[in-house]
């Protein structure tokens, strides 16, 4: 509900005609609604969820650091997208360069979230069980897994990725050639806890 209100309050600062597209759904879902027309109602109401989780993936970038340690944002690279369908609304920043990139994603309403999750509570799954590649870690107070994805042919660089469940959004950290100590030093650089507030 907190999450509807802030995305609401957002949606009144937005462009006029981003306004009105907003206001246009909202009366058709009520008039189609009134008139018994559940799927139209439903369709509608689709729409303002969309727009909403769009809204609030715009105010979560403007939280994205300007760098990661040594690496900058990439002009241009930002990216807010997607649906409240399925796989939810992904908000995107890439930084670096093409020897040493790393991307930051939170998607809202990830299916991976479940997985994730019982990963992370469950200490046989954490501990015994799971990828010799992946540690639970913290980030900022929040539970994470950092996983060891690839080593380059020459074995010289090594890709490494962080997913942080926050809310119901999944916060993913990659980076293709990097450290595990580096890879905490990016991720202790983002805001968690006042993302994890606005997904709330």
């Amino acid at each position: 509900m907190k999450k509807i209100i802030i995305a609401f309050i957002a949606v009144l600062f937005i462009s006029s005609a981003q306004a009105q597209e907003f206001k246009k759904n909202l009366a058709t879902a009520q008039t189609s609604y009134a008139a018994g027309k559940l799927q139209d109602a439903h369709f509608a109401l689709q729409q303002i969820m969309q727009d909403l989780d769009i809204t609030l993936g715009k105010e979560i970038m403007k939280l994205y650091p300007a760098t990661l340690d040594s690496l900058k944002a990439i002009a241009n690279s930002d990216n807010v997208s997607g649906s409240s369908g399925f796989a939810g609304v992904s908000i995107q920043r890439q930084y670096g360069s093409e020897n040493h990139k790393a991307e930051l994603n939170i998607v809202i309403n990830s299916p991976l979230l479940n997985s994730l999750n019982a990963y992370l509570s469950s200490p046989i799954l954490g501990a015994f069980g799971g990828d010799p590649n992946s540690k639970l870690i913290k980030v900022n107070g929040q539970k994470g897994r950092l996983t060891k994805e690839s080593v380059s042919e020459d074995q010289k660089t090594t890709s490494y990725r962080i997913e942080i469940p926050l809310s119901n959004a999944l916060l993913t950290l990659q980076c293709n050639s990097s450290s595990e100590k580096e890879m905490l030093a990016f991720a202790n650089t983002i805001p968690v806890s006042q993302i994890s507030q606005l997904l709330q």
